[in-house]
């Protein structure tokens, strides 16, 4: 179905007003039937089962699913019931009813609508043809990717130890959390101790203010990149395994980090993930290359910065 600014906007007042009624009652459904009207179509109608008709237009299952797919999950599984179905058939009725009013009141041919709806075209065939070019990656590519990018699957076993501060995120095991110079200069003193040979387990167990963590000698388990806080992330990660970091200061306390190990996560655990990586690439590299040899012109007074096309060869 075709879309539009008006339409756009309602579908999110009405689909979040029944959505929320759904949640609360669920009551039995009676669909009310339509008043006998013809219609004019109103765009170019699509093959399948028609599943419904609002004044004479047909809506086909796939129409009917494609804009049910195109809800956030949490909407879908609220509709996935009889009810909800039918609660979802409702509203798209209103929007079809909308998409008819708009054709007659001739707003196809408002620029700006036509605009939203060629922009909108322009995404869902590039998507389509983006899928099609991105062909399954082979085994060889797979394993290449992996080799190439092994530090992107590396996992830390990670210990630490936490002084809290005023403010922080982790409270004090006891007493009134200091300020957070005076916990980083505490954090000096520990990590001093540590660098003299003082053993981590026991010390996090005696200090660190993250009592859960604490318990278990400081022991957290394994991160990959990105889950650690962007501030301390690459720090950790420069790490060889058995070193311990300098305090850091993160919004959770003062860290004093201890790498256990290092591993790579198996093939296996990330197979998946490299597949998409792999077949993006594919895409990009093929869209890099039409690029190339697109025959693109600009306008000046619009793109005033653009290059200048190359002058023509004489023949």
């Amino acid at each position: 179905m075709k879309k539009d600014i008006l339409v756009a906007f309602v579908v999110l007042l009405v689909v979040a007003a029944v959505c929320y009624g759904l949640a609360v009652s669920r009551p039995a459904f009676q669909p009310t039937p339509s008043q006998p009207f013809t219609l004019a179509p109103t765009g170019k109608q699509s093959a399948g089962l028609v599943v419904m008709r609002v004044n004479g237009e047909p809506i086909t299952e796939g129409e009917f699913n494609a804009a049910f797919h195109q809800l956030p999950d949490q909407m879908q599984q609220q509709y996935a019931s009889e009810p909800g179905k039918m609660a979802f058939a409702e509203q798209l009725i209103r929007l079809k009813l909308l998409e008819q009013e708009a054709h007659k009141m001739g707003l196809e041919s408002d620029p700006k609508v036509d605009a939203v709806l060629a922009a909108d075209r322009m995404n869902v065939l590039a998507g389509a043809a983006a899928d099609k070019l991105a062909a399954n990656p082979s085994e060889e590519a797979v394993q290449s990717y992996y080799s190439r990018n092994r530090e992107q699957f590396e996992a830390l076993d990670l210990s630490h130890i936490v002084i809290a501060y005023d403010g922080s995120l982790v409270h004090p095991r006891n007493g009134k959390a200091p300020s957070e110079q005076d916990a980083l200069n505490e954090a000096m003193l520990v990590w001093k101790r540590l660098k003299a040979g003082a053993d981590f387990a026991n010390l996090a167990r005696q200090v660190s203010d993250d009592q859960a963590s604490a318990a278990r000698g400081g022991e957290l388990g394994e991160f990959t990149r990105g889950m650690l806080p962007p501030e301390i992330d690459a720090k950790i990660f420069a790490l060889k395994a058995g070193a311990i970091s300098e305090p850091m200061s993160t919004r959770f306390g003062i860290h004093i980090f201890k790498v256990n190990s290092r591993t790579n996560a198996p093939m296996s655990e990330v197979r998946g993930g490299i597949t998409q990586q792999v077949r993006q690439q594919s895409v990009f590299d093929r869209v890099q290359a039409m690029r190339r040899e697109a025959n693109v012109e600009f306008d000046s007074k619009f793109f005033p910065s653009a290059p200048k096309p190359a002058p023509k060869k004489p023949s």
